[in-house]
C-alpha cells in the first residue's frame, strides 16, 4: 500500500500556495550550519546565500519571514513549532519567539512556512474526514460464522454499509506454510504451551471437554486462556528460529481471538526488537465481539537478526482483561493469510444505529450460517489520523493532491469568516479555486466495489 507522511504531506499544503517556489527550495526544508544552541537563534547560510534581499521590496531582505513559523527536525528540538520574531538577512539568522531551544549536537533540518504546521496539521485531519468516500482506505474484518447467530455488529472501522460480507472456509493452523509451531494450542506442559512464551500474562488451557460446545475453543481439543495482570502489558509470544532466512520478506500474521472487551488485544510482530502493534484499521486490534480473526503483516526491509510474533494485552490499573487465543497462522511472502475459499453473501440487510445510542450498525442476515466458517467484513474507513511527522496516510500521488485541494479548501472556508471584507473576498476567491481543484482532481479517488446488498423477495 502506497502511503505519505505528515511531514510529505505539510509540504505539499505548502507548495500549494506557492511559496515554496518563493523560496526556491523543494519542500521548504533547510539546514543549520551552525548548531543550535541554548538560545531563540536559528543560522543557516542557505538562506544567507540564497538572496532574499532581491527578492522583497525593502531590499534588505530582513522582513522576509517575519511572523512565519518553523518547525525543526533536531533531535532535541524534534517536531518544536516556533512563530519567527525576525530575521536576519546578512547572517541567515532566524529569532525565534519564546523560550530558548534545546541545545543539538549535529546539523539540524528545518521548514519554514508562512501558516503554523499546527494549523495544517489540524487542517489535514479534518480533510482526511471531509473527503470520504473518495479518498478511503479498505478495511477487512473477520468474525466467527454461527447457526446461533444472525445478528452482527459491523466492526466500528467500516463507514456506512460494507461494500462486501462472505464465507470464507478457515485454513487449519496446520496449514502447510505454516512457520509456527504448536499453532492450534493443543500441547501443554508445565503451565506454559510449548513454543510459546509469556511475559506478564497468566496462562492456562481451555479444554473442550469442559462442556459439550465450548465456545472459548476455536478448533480442536484446547486454546490458551490468557488473563491479564492488573496495569501490565502482556504477551504471548513464540520465537521463529532462522529468522534470517525471512530478511527482505512480508511477515503475515492471523490468529483467532475471542474477547469481549474492547480495543485492549492486538497482534504483535517483534523484528529486531521493534515492536508493530496491529491497529483498529489493519484490523490486527481487536473489538470485543467475541471471536476474531485479527491480522497483521510487516515489510522487512533488513537483515531479520531476531522474529518474535503473536499477542499483546494491555490492561488497565483497575481491571485484568481475559481473553482466548487458537489457530495462529504465519506466512511469508506477499499475500495475507490464507483463506480457502470464499461464499459471497447476499440477502442481507443493514440496520444503522440510531443517533445518540452506543450500539454499532448492525446486519441481519434472514437464513442461518453454517458454523465455523470465517466471515468477512470488506468496507471503507477513514484515513489515519496524522500527528508524529512520521505517521502515514494511506494514498500516493495523484491521490494527495485531491487531499490538499480539500485541505486547501478548508483553510480558506475559515478564514473568509474571520478576514475583513476585501481579504474574505480574496478568501472567498481562492476557496472557489480549490472547489475546482477538487472538482478536476475527483478523478483520482479511490475507487470502492459497491455494496452487495441484494434482497430479491423481502425489503428492509
Amino acid at each position: 500500500m502506497t502511503t505519505t507522511t505528515l511531514q510529505n504531506l505539510r509540504r505539499q499544503f505548502g507548495a500549494y500556495f506557492g511559496y515554496g517556489e518563493q523560496l526556491g527550495k523543494d519542500g521548504e526544508a533547510w539546514t543549520t550550519t551552525t548548531n543550535i544552541g541554548a538560545s531563540t537563534t536559528i543560522i543557516s547560510t542557505e538562506l544567507r546565500d540564497y538572496g532574499f534581499d532581491d527578492i522583497v521590496d525593502s531590499g534588505s531582505g530582513d522582513d522576509m519571514f517575519e511572523n512565519w513559523w518553523v518547525i525543526i527536525h533536531g533531535s532535541n528540538n524534534a517536531q518544536t513549532v516556533r512563530r519567527v520574531k525576525s530575521y536576519d538577512a546578512s547572517a541567515g539568522q532566524i529569532t525565534v519567539a519564546g523560550t530558548n531551544l534545546s541545545s543539538e549536537s549535529s546539523n539540524t533540518d528545518f521548514e519554514l512556512h508562512k501558516y503554523s504546521p499546527t494549523l495544517i496539521r489540524e487542517i489535514l485531519n479534518t480533510a482526511r474526514l471531509r473527503s470520504f468516500p473518495d479518498l478511503c482506505q479498505p478495511i477487512n474484518r473477520t468474525l466467527w460464522s454461527s447457526r446461533r447467530q444472525n445478528r452482527f455488529e459491523v466492526p466500528s472501522t467500516i463507514i456506512g454499509i460494507p461494500t462486501s460480507i462472505y464465507l470464507e472456509r478457515g485454513v487449519a493452523a496446520d496449514y502447510g506454510n505454516n512457520i509456527l509451531s504448536n499453532a492450534d494450542f493443543e500441547t501443554f506442559a508445565s503451565s506454559a504451551f510449548t513454543s510459546w512464551s509469556t511475559t506478564t500474562l497468566d496462562i492456562a488451557q481451555e479444554d473442550l471437554t469442559t462442556t459439550p460446545t465450548n465456545y472459548a475453543v476455536f478448533r480442536g481439543q484446547s486454546s490458551a486462556r490468557c488473563t491479564s495482570q492488573t496495569g501490565n502489558t502482556g504477551t504471548l509470544l513464540q520465537s521463529i528460529s532462522s529468522p534470517g532466512s525471512y530478511s527482505g520478506q512480508t511477515i503475515n500474521l492471523s490468529i483467532w481471538v475471542y474477547c469481549l472487551t474492547a480495543s485492549v488485544v492486538s497482534t504483535s510482530i517483534v523484528l529486531n526488537g521493534s515492536i508493530t502493534l496491529g491497529t483498529a484499521n489493519d484490523g490486527g486490534l481487536h473489538t470485543g465481539n467475541g471471536w476474531e480473526l485479527l491480522t497483521t503483516s510487516v515489510n522487512s526491509t533488513v537483515t531479520i537478526s531476531s522474529l518474535n510474533v503473536g499477542v499483546s494485552v494491555v490492561s488497565t490499573t483497575t481491571d485484568n482483561t481475559e481473553f482466548y487465543v487458537d489457530d495462529a497462522i504465519c506466512v511469508i511472502g506477499p499475500s495475507q493469510e490464507p483463506g480457502g475459499g470464499r461464499i459471497v453473501l447476499s440477502d442481507w440487510r443493514y440496520e444503522p444505529i440510531m443517533q445518540g445510542t452506543s450500539q454499532r450498525n448492525e446486519i441481519f442476515f434472514p437464513y442461518d450460517l453454517p458454523d465455523n466458517y470465517a466471515l468477512r467484513f470488506e468496507g471503507r474507513g477513514y484515513l489515519s489520523s496524522l500527528s508524529a511527522e512520521t505517521d502515514t496516510i494511506e494514498i500516493g500521488q495523484p491521490q494527495t493532491d485531491l487531499l490538499i485541494a480539500h485541505a486547501v479548501y478548508i483553510f480558506f472556508e475559515r478564514s473568509s469568516y474571520t478576514s475583513p471584507d476585501n481579504e474574505g473576498n480574496f478568501d472567498l476567491m481562492r476557496r472557489r479555486v480549490a472547489e475546482q481543484d477538487i472538482e478536476r482532481l475527483s478523478y483520482h479517488r479511490v475507487r470502492a466495489p459497491r455494496h452487495r446488498m441484494v434482497q430479491p423477495g423481502w425489503t428492509m
